[in-house]
């Protein structure tokens, strides 16, 4: 296994919510019956509805909580010309991809990224690090917590690349090459990427980011995925698939001081599949990792983030230590949500309930994503 080591490792202090007593949630799910209405960004939504789940913050004990969130934005590309393969994403090509469009998707994920909220969130389909930045410029989240950009680019040949946002108001600086200054939010840093071979030097893929963060005396690393997809056919793909999680395993048993840590992402396999629950070895408390997503699927079989020929798969998942799962007695248990709101899904036609896309086909529908993002709340003990 190759570890390309590039940019700064960087440390970061969480100042979580501080919450007092209520009783935990275990694994939340959207269609909670008897949910009482929310109100967030002023939009009043009921829990009883599944198509309009809102997020509740989590509060137990004296824990505190960290919103970690994963969201596929689909082929966020600019409209610029650049060494990678985005023929497809510029004014002259076939999908006429000019700055009105890109200039809505950025809105439309914005509104997104704005709702949920999160301390900590991993993208992927991302074509470089100027659209991280405008992403930030158009998200009122982003932008009034100064979020910081992690980033580095990827081999894949199309320039599709994985990322990850934090907010610094959580935040003490105080590692190594890291500012002090104030000017900090502005530094995109590169994190760690674990490299993922194909076996063929002319089609690489996406690596896998990685950094590492520190909540007072504990320390977690959190790293972005986004697996080979199923391109070709699944079975054809799975020996892909495989290879990134045998990565991943690798590291982490080769890094026995990541004692905590969570992996997300988008990982073109189901969480009851042969990389998740085999190779990663991620699956319920007693496995190696937990999968919050393989938790829930076992309660809604049923449930995902992207629909396909009639059936929700959950490529998008989060994983987290058993260190993080449970914390000792009276600790509240995580759980993964679905991000599931009647503005994200196709509300007419052909593909009704589906996630509403940015093109349908050839057609463009001004939609958001094929994919729904997923969010949980993680607890860290509260001296």
């Amino acid at each position: 296994m190759q570890i390309k080591q590039v940019g700064i490792l960087f440390t970061v202090v969480l100042l979580g919510l501080s919450c007092k007593s209520t009783s935990p949630k275990k694994t939340s799910q959207n269609n909670q019956d008897s949910a009482p209405s929310v109100t967030l960004n002023n939009e009043s939504v009921s829990l009883e509805n599944p198509s309009k789940v809102i997020i509740e913050p989590l509060s137990a004990g004296h824990f505190e909580t960290v919103r970690v969130a994963f969201y596929n934005l689909e082929n966020l590309f600019d409209t610029i010309d650049g060494p990678n393969d985005d023929a497809e994403y510029l004014p002259q090509s076939t999908r006429q991809w000019d700055t009105e469009k890109y200039q809505n998707k950025l809105r439309n994920m914005a509104r997104v990224i704005d709702s949920l909220s999160p301390h900590i969130l991993g993208v992927c389909e991302v074509e470089n690090i100027k659209v991280l930045e405008d992403l930030k410029s158009y998200s009122s989240w982003l932008s009034l917590t100064y979020a910081n950009i992690v980033h580095q680019e990827s081999p894949d040949k199309r320039g599709i690349d994985v990322a990850l946002f934090y907010t610094p108001e959580w935040a003490f600086y105080g590692a190594e090459g890291v500012s002090l200054d104030g000017q900090s939010d502005k530094t995109p840093f590169s994190g760690n990427l674990i490299e993922v071979p194909t076996g063929n030097i002319d089609k690489p893929t996406r690596g896998i980011l990685h950094a590492t963060f520190k909540r007072k005396n504990e320390k977690f690393t959190v790293f972005v995925n986004h697996w080979p997809s199923r391109g070709g056919g699944e079975i054809k793909t799975r020996p892909l698939r495989c290879n990134a999680a045998k990565e991943l395993k690798n590291y982490l048993n080769n890094h026995t001081e990541i004692t905590h840590w969570v992996a997300m992402g988008d990982f073109n396999d189901n969480p009851e599949d042969s990389s998740l629950r085999v190779v990663l070895g991620a699956g319920g408390p007693d496995d190696f990792g937990v999968n919050l997503a393989y938790e829930l699927r076992k309660i809604q079989p049923d449930w995902g983030t992207g629909l396909y020929r009639g059936n929700w798969d959950m490529f998008d998942q989060i994983i987290i230590s058993k260190t993080l799962y449970h914390l000792g007695p009276n600790a509240p248990i995580p759980g993964i949500e679905i991000y599931k709101k009647d503005w994200l899904l196709q509300a007419e036609g052909k593909y009704q309930g589906h996630p509403f896309r940015t093109f349908g086909g050839k057609a463009y529908l001004n939609g958001y994503s094929d994919h729904l993002p997923v969010y949980a709340e993680l607890y860290i003990l509260s001296p």
